[in-house]
């Protein structure tokens, strides 16, 4: 599994990757649990979901001005490509 950034994880799989977001809660056995967000074909369309998944996440948590949804919408993005910075380098 891939840690991407705060609570998003892409899991390889037979097909491609999938979208997780770790809940915060464990199961019976005391594992993490994850939210399936989505499967992608390669890594690419990982980031382009990851990046609709967590600004729409942020911007639904409470209501707020344009120019602050913006910003969000700005430091997401700064986030995931300081990520991918980091990975490529």
């Amino acid at each position: 599994m891939i840690h991407l950034i705060k609570n998003y994880y892409a899991a390889p799989n037979n097909m491609g990757f999938t979208l997780l977001k770790e809940k915060n809660r464990k199961d019976k056995k005391g594992n993490t649990t994850y939210e399936t967000l989505g499967y992608c074909g390669n890594f690419e369309e990982v980031i382009i979901l990851l990046k609709r998944r967590a600004v729409n996440d942020r911007l639904s948590e409470e209501s707020m001005e344009l120019s602050d949804a913006l910003q969000v919408i700005q430091d997401t993005t700064k986030e995931i490509m300081d990520a991918i910075k980091g990975v490529t380098s």
